[in-house]
Parts: structure tokens; C-alpha cells; sequence
């Protein structure tokens, strides 16, 4: 006899968190019994099924584009680039678009500000007000119109969206000739003059996640050193539930409980090293010692957030735009924007490729940690639509046509070079993305088609 039927939104209780479960095959309606009638749902359909999602990850400054420029084989498949190289592995999920512009990250009269502009472009397609004051206006970014009309569908997820970065959302300051930090510093944006800002912490977007109730530093201190895991009371509650579901979901709630109590403790541990280190919760301006790691971290929790179905539109924002981080780790102690202004010393090349390489690392980190979780049976890197990249092509010339631009997961087979007109607004893609992810976007900015993406 077929155990009784779940809803997708039963959940367990943690220790003061909220616990949402993966899918379960006793979420299924009655008439489709097994796992194997659940992978051949067409993606997003509903509850049942996996619905699709969306992940943006941006990185500032440009590429070398030298090292950067994949080429394509006799098939039409790229062949990795010395920056692209990481994700050698992932190259049959991934599409390599040229042709792409953002107008409107141009100067347009404005004078200089690329940077602020890049960043204030990238998802919302519209220039940004030139100002270092409180009357900032660009528009509404395409992530958070997919989130309203997803809403309207009826789509309830614990988040609306989550915003997450290396470096702090600054709402204030000039940043970039005359633009506010706002710009540079946000790409998601609730409104023209709304920057969602972003979670840096990745403990904290773990505790969000779950809505692990409000604690005094006291408390969070205490709770960090002795260990309690949010799960504590949940596996309670998941002894009971495992009496009422096949064996299969027994082995997946397991697996799951299993996987965020690991992620729960290595984010704990990352803290308590700083907290050793500095003798207090990690802070950002403190310089956390291993900024890979913590990108990598945020990854993660995105990826669980997805898994957990908290939320179904993301960003990652790698590091603010015009960031002038130095980063030891491969070896490069003058800044990334420094770097950047090349102008074609083989030095600076080198560096900036290396920190090029660095961040298609972490893009390789994050499809890694998408393609570990399983739902339905298939890898969560197939209902996810990942696009990577940023608004200024040439660091050293601070040109904003042929972007650099990856298009990832979605479950289709990629691996191709996508050349679009030279040209073409970036928000072609976006339209297309919004589509695959079941939004019904028409327009969007300049948008003057669209680029299409099989899912």
C-alpha cells in the first residue's frame, strides 16, 4: 500500500528554524507511483515536479580577453580557454555567448563611470542616474520581475529571491565619478531606486534560509561554540515522518538531514576559525583569510536554498564592480581593478588572467555543488538556468559589447558557442531566461528579441 500522500510544504521543526523538506516521492499525486514516472514530469509543471530556477553570478572588471576567448571545434563546441579551464568538466552544460551589449552601460553622455554602470546594468538594462546622492534611479532588475511574476503564478516560496555577495552592498558614497556606490556595489533591484542589497555571510544566509529565529551576539556566541545544530529537535519529527514513506524517501531524507548538518558544521567551522583568529565573529572588513572558500560557502547554501526549494531566483555577486581586492591566493598582491588597466603589459596580462581564473573557479564550485544534489533523481544543475558573467568586456578598455557571458544547466545539452549579431541587447538573453524559467516577460529594457534557452 502506497504511504499517504505529502504536501510539498510539510516541514520539520528545528531548533528555533523552520526545516522545508526536499522532494519526496510521497509528494507525488496518487497516479504517478514511482520516481521514474516523476523524472519524465516536464520541468516546473508543478509542486510535484522540479520547478525551474535561476541563478545570476556576476564578476566585475572585465576579463584579459585573450585568455578568456574559448574557440570552437569543427562540431561547434568550444574548446577551453586558459581562464575557462576549470570548467573543462562542465563544458557539455555550458553555452559561451558572443555578440552581446548593454547599451546603456556605455556613457551615453555621461562621462566616465563604467564601473557603476556596468554593475547598475547588468540585469536591470537601463542606465543609471548619474549621482552620488539618495536620488539613485536605474530600474527594476530582471531577477526581481521573474520573482513578481512568479508570485502572481502562485508560486510561494519561503524567499522572494536571495541576494548574495563576497563584499558589502553599500547604499551611499561616491564610488565612481560622480556615481553612488549603489551602483557598484548592487545588481539586484527592487525597484528603480531599491538595490536589494546582499547577504556576505554565509552563515547568516544559512540561518535565513531556514528562518532561524532572531538571537543576541550572546546567544549566537554560545550556540557557536557549543555546536547546536538546527537540526537539533528536527530529527524528532523525522523519525516520525520516515514511518509514513517508502524506503526510497527514507533514504533521501536522510541523505538531506545528512547534508545540511555537513554544511551546517563546515560553515561553523570557517566561523570559529575567524572568531580564533580575530577573537569575534567574522567580519568583512577584517579580511576573511580565504575569500575562495567563502565564495564557495555561499555557493552552497544557494545551492540548498534551491534544493530546499526556499527560494527559486538568486544572485551572487563575486565581488562589487571596480572591486580593487588583491588576490593572494594565485599569487596577485596589487588590486583586481589595478590590474585590470593592463594596457597590454604582459604582467598585468598574466595577474588579471589569474584572477579571471580564480572566479571561473568558483563558477565551476557552484555547477559542482549543483550536480552533487539530486532531486527527482537527476542533478539540480538540470532545473537550474545559471548565467555568469559581467558588463564590462575589456578591463583595459572598458568597452560593454561582446560580454563575456556563460549560460549553464537547464538539463539541455550546451557546449556551443552562441554567436548572436554583433550588437544584440544582453536583455535578449534575460527575456530568454525569464522564459525558460516560466516567466511570460515580453519585453524587457532594449530588448529587441530573444535569445532563446532550452531547458
Amino acid at each position: 500500500m502506497r504511504p499517504p500522500l505529502l504536501s510539498r510544504r510539510t516541514v520539520l521543526r528545528g531548533a528555533g528554524a523552520v526545516i522545508a523538506l526536499p522532494w519526496l516521492e510521497a509528494m507525488l499525486p496518487r497516479g504517478l507511483a514511482s520516481s521514474t514516472a516523476a523524472a519524465a514530469m516536464p520541468l516546473a509543471s508543478g509542486a510535484a515536479a522540479a520547478p525551474m530556477r535561476v541563478a545570476y553570478l556576476f564578476f566585475p572588471n572585465g576579463v584579459n580577453v585573450g585568455a578568456w576567448t574559448p574557440t570552437a571545434g569543427a562540431d561547434g563546441r568550444w574548446t577551453p580557454s586558459p581562464t575557462l579551464a576549470p570548467l573543462a568538466e562542465f563544458r557539455d552544460a555550458i553555452d559561451v555567448h558572443t555578440g552581446l551589449r548593454h547599451r546603456h552601460a556605455e556613457a551615453n553622455g555621461d562621462g566616465p563611470g563604467d564601473h557603476a554602470r556596468s554593475a547598475a546594468c547588468f540585469l536591470t538594462g537601463m542606465q543609471p542616474r548619474k549621482t552620488a546622492g539618495d536620488d539613485i534611479r536605474v530600474g527594476k532588475s530582471i531577477d526581481q520581475i521573474l520573482v513578481d511574476d512568479l508570485f502572481e503564478q502562485g508560486v510561494r516560496t519561503r524567499l522572494r529571491s536571495l541576494e548574495l555577495g563576497s563584499e558589502p552592498a553599500m547604499t551611499s558614497g561616491n564610488c565612481d565619478s560622480g556615481y553612488s556606490c549603489a551602483y557598484s556595489a548592487n545588481i539586484s533591484w527592487r525597484s528603480e531606486s531599491l538595490p536589494n542589497g546582499k547577504e556576505t555571510d554565509p552563515r547568516a544566509a544559512f540561518d535565513r534560509i531556514f528562518g532561524v529565529r532572531g538571537e543576541s551576539s550572546e546567544e549566537s556566541a554560545a550556540k557557536l561554540h557549543a555546536r547546536r545544530s538546527i537540526l537539533d529537535g528536527a530529527v524528532r519529527e523525522a523519525k516520525r515522518l520516515v514511518r509514513e514513506v517508502g524506503s526510497d524517501d527514507r533514504a533521501r531524507l536522510d541523505e538531506y538531514l545528512e547534508g545540511v548538518r555537513d554544511l551546517e558544521l563546515r560553515l561553523r567551522d570557517d566561523a570559529l576559525a575567524d572568531a580564533d583568529a580575530f577573537d569575534a565573529m567574522p567580519d568583512f572588513d577584517r579580511a576573511p583569510r580565504d575569500i575562495g572558500s567563502r565564495v564557495d560557502l555561499l555557493g552552497e547554501v544557494l545551492a540548498l536554498a534551491f534544493k530546499v526549494d526556499a527560494t527559486r531566483v538568486a544572485t551572487l555577486m563575486l565581488a562589487n564592480e571596480g572591486s580593487n581586492r588583491p588576490y593572494r591566493e594565485v599569487g596577485v598582491s596589487e588590486g583586481h581593478h589595478d590590474v585590470s588597466h593592463h594596457g597590454k603589459n604582459a604582467e598585468k596580462l598574466e595577474k588579471f588572467a589569474a584572477i579571471n581564473r580564480f572566479h571561473s573557479e568558483r563558477f565551476a564550485a557552484f555547477l559542482r555543488a549543483l550536480s552533487r544534489v539530486k532531486e527527482n533523481g537527476r542533478p539540480l544543475l538540470d532545473s537550474t538556468v545559471v548565467l555568469y558573467g559581467g558588463a564590462i568586456a575589456d578591463g583595459n578598455r572598458h568597452n560593454h559589447d561582446d560580454l563575456p557571458i556563460l549560460v549553464a544547466g537547464g538539463g539541455a545539452r550546451r557546449g556551443r558557442i552562441v554567436a548572436a549579431r554583433p550588437g544584440t541587447p544582453l536583455n535578449n538573453l534575460h527575456v530568454g531566461i525569464a522564459r525558460a524559467a516560466g516567466g511570460r516577460v515580453e519585453r524587457f529594457g532594449d530588448a529587441n528579441g530573444v535569445v532563446g534557452v532550452e531547458v
